[in-house]
């Protein structure tokens, strides 16, 4: 037994040692699972099954295609190896070029047929939850079939690629492959991008209810129906859909705030920096008239993270001062306190990056104290980390004046 092939069987068995347990719980759980909403734990259960649930099946299928192929040419199968996440056939008998490539791609051609066939199967299904199962197993076998495989055939002296792309022995074919293959995988970027592979989540039967009502009324040409549609779409987790979607909004309504604002907020999500595109969107924003007094926070909230995040103290100084500051049609105190916490304690390490400490203590101090009338002991933790740090940096002489007069 090789290496390759002794590893191989190890992920193998750790593999089926997670397919089970998730095939426990989803049969345990089989009439939530079934019932709707599709949630946010729906979809991320689906989206396990479909790896560890739904590539054996596709293995097999795709192990049995070349099997049957070799039969089909008057080949014997000398060896049928199925190890549930990957497999092998060796074939016995004398083979054309032409006969060694068709071999070869049906593997392909197995596993992409299957994952179509359960998507086409399952699409209709009155369970949002299994529609999206199918779904998401289509796209993995898109993905591995079309490129994972290929990738791993390149470096390594084994796969079906290898053979499908024997120029040598088959260039006109391997040429028209390479043709096809490059096409299917620029549509397959296209309707990934475009969000085709998503279904939306939602948390009760009732949001799923209010999204179709919205969904109508926005069918109709309201934009503001039509702007609720992509938060909704957005917090679903459908969130290449709901950029689409909002590009389109923006086209139609280039001076929109609350877009620009949902522009800055999707700018923001899967990245831990703050973009420049969320900094300009957040201040387009703003310049258009942005109304909400949380929103209007918002938007200086991600302006002051963004100078934060580049160690520019005075400049985040600036607009977290202008979140928490009256102005004409704002009202900070009209701010959820959460968010007004949250602004206090980035306004501390503004000051602390200036080494202003006795305005980073008020600051943090406030938003403490903000925290422990919410009860939240979350939030009362990472500020009073941040005290701590305002502590190191001073090295504590800018408050002891005050402990000393306490005393």
């Amino acid at each position: 037994m090789s290496l390759m092939t002794g590893l191989f069987n190890l992920l193998a068995l750790l593999y089926i040692g997670r397919a089970v347990q998730l095939a426990v719980q989803v049969a345990r759980n089989w009439n939530v699972v079934r019932q709707e909403p599709l949630t946010g734990e729906k979809q991320r259960l689906a989206e396990q099954a479909a790896f560890f649930l739904g590539v054996p099946p596709a293995v097999f299928v795709h192990e049995l295609a070349h099997a049957v192929a070799v039969l089909a040419f008057g080949g014997q199968v000398a060896e049928f190896g199925y190890r549930v996440f990957w497999g092998y056939v060796v074939p016995q008998g004398s083979f054309t070029a032409l006969e060694n490539w068709i071999i070869a791609l049906v593997g392909t051609l197995g596993s992409l047929g299957f994952g179509a066939l359960l998507w086409l199967v399952l699409r209709r299904h009155e369970s949002r939850t299994l529609q999206y199962f199918g779904l998401r197993a289509f796209r993995f076998q898109i993905y591995f079939s079309l490129l994972y495989y290929p990738i791993f055939s390149l470096f390594l002296p084994i796969g079906d690629w290898r053979m499908i792309y024997d120029f040598a022995a088959t260039p006109i074919l391997s040429g028209v492959t390479l043709i096809v293959h490059a096409l299917l995988l620029l549509l397959f970027w296209r309707a990934d991008r475009a969000g085709m592979f998503e279904m939306t989540a939602f948390d009760s039967a009732a949001g799923q209810a209010h999204f179709e009502a919205t969904q109508t009324a926005a069918d109709r040409g309201d934009p503001a129906a039509r702007l609720q549609v992509i938060i909704d779409l957005w917090r679903g987790g459908a969130r290449k859909e709901a950029r689409r979607a909002l590009d389109a909004f923006l086209a139609d309504y280039p001076q929109s705030a609350d877009g620009h604002l949902q522009l800055a907020i999707q700018a923001t999500e899967g990245s831990p920096t703050i973009r420049k595109e969320t900094y300009q969107a957040a201040g387009k924003a703003l310049s258009l008239g942005l109304s909400g007094a949380d929103r209007v926070a918002l938007a200086y909230q991600l302006r002051g993270l963004y100078h934060l995040q580049r160690g520019e103290g005075a400049a985040a100084e600036t607009e977290l001062m202008a979140a928490l500051m009256p102005a004409a049609h704002y009202d900070p105190d009209q701010t959820p306190p959460a968010r007004r916490a949250e602004l206090h304690h980035l306004l501390s390490q503004a000051y602390r990056r200036q080494g202003r400490y006795e305005a980073a203590y008020a600051e943090i101090d406030r938003a403490l104290a903000l925290a422990g009338e919410l009860g939240m002991a979350g939030l009362a933790q990472k500020y009073g980390d941040e005290r701590e740090l305002i502590d190191k940096h001073a090295g504590r002489t800018a408050r002891q004046p005050e402990r000393n007069a306490a005393d």
